[in-house]
């Protein structure tokens, strides 16, 4: 990664500048202990869909800078995946798919990204619109992985595991989900997190838990969308904080 990387990351963990318990909420004090910006990005792809959602990015940007130390902008930001360079300024890419991803600039935009250390965030959409079927598009995103990374190994999250553990308790092991028109689908319901494995770390998760439309507020019942935001934020930290 050419900036903010998670090296850099765990350097300013290190230091002091991200302990989320420890440090007061609000106020001047606050902000001149705010380490430099880290990042988060939402990956631009040929899908029609790529930015579905997007003005809910800032809330994300709001919930990370006061439930932690994290200097994020707090403006929504975009990586077109035809450009390295623009995807390598962040640690950390967000995308609802990646299967629309078919020159061969752009898979090799992205194979480059998670082999220099980059972390990718699959969160696929529940609208029945976009996506009818899970079970087809959970594949589609493993197909495409194998693809473009054959050496990536694509494994379930198991209970216990840091990520519904590392900031905030999600003592039922298993990510939130939200349902389409607020209906309760078992078929997406099935799902839990999935990791994408490059050796002894995760390169990426890929979720059918619909927490962007959570966090987005789109039809959820009341606590539903913190609770996104929460999970969230746990991989967010995990993706930064792993260790080799």
């Amino acid at each position: 990664m050419s900036t903010t990387n998670r090296r850099h990351f765990l350097k300013l963990l290190g230091a002091g500048a991200l302990g989320f318990p420890i440090l007061p909420t609000g106020g001047a004090d606050f902000e001149k202990l705010r380490g430099d910006r880290v990042g988060w990005a939402r990956l631009k792809t040929p899908s029609q869909w790529w930015n579905r959602h997007a003005g809910g990015d800032p809330v994300c940007m709001h919930f990370l800078r006061t439930n932690t130390s994290l200097n994020l902008n707090p403006d929504w930001q975009s990586a077109d995946v035809e450009n390295l360079s623009a995807m390598c300024a962040y640690p950390f890419l967000f995308t609802q798919e990646i299967d629309s991803i078919r020159s061969p600039t752009g898979r090799n935009n992205l194979t480059e990204f998670l082999r220099r250390g980059g972390f990718l965030m699959i969160d696929t959409c529940i609208n029945a619109f976009i996506n009818p079927d899970p079970d087809a598009c959970y594949q589609r995103q493993v197909r495409t992985l194998a693809e473009i990374l054959p050496e990536a190994q694509i494994i379930p999250l198991p209970p216990g595991h840091p990520v519904y553990h590392c900031n905030f308790d999600f003592p039922a092991d298993k990510p939130p989900h939200t349902f389409h028109e607020n209906i309760f689908d078992e078929r997406w319901n099935k799902y839990g997190l999935f990791g994408i494995r490059l050796g002894p770390q995760l390169a990426g998760v890929i979720s059918l838990s619909g927490l962007q439309c959570g966090w987005s507020r789109v039809r959820v019942p009341p606590g539903h969308s913190e609770l996104c935001l929460k999970m969230l934020v746990n991989i967010y930290v995990y993706a930064m904080t792993q260790a080799g």
